[in-house]
């Protein structure tokens, strides 16, 4: 579990900090922020 999220924050900052994630990293990152995301506006219904 503790690598798990050492990748995660790893991803955040290539994605986010540095700029040279590589397609795998930036899957990851969408597919981080988009599911909550989602999640909310199907909640409230303004999708």
């Amino acid at each position: 579990m503790k690598t798990k999220i050492n990748n995660l924050k790893n991803d955040l900052y290539n994605v986010f900090v540095i700029g040279n994630a590589n397609n795998q990293q930036m899957g990851r990152v969408y597919i981080l922020l988009a599911i909550p995301a989602l999640t909310v506006l199907c909640a409230l219904g303004k999708f």
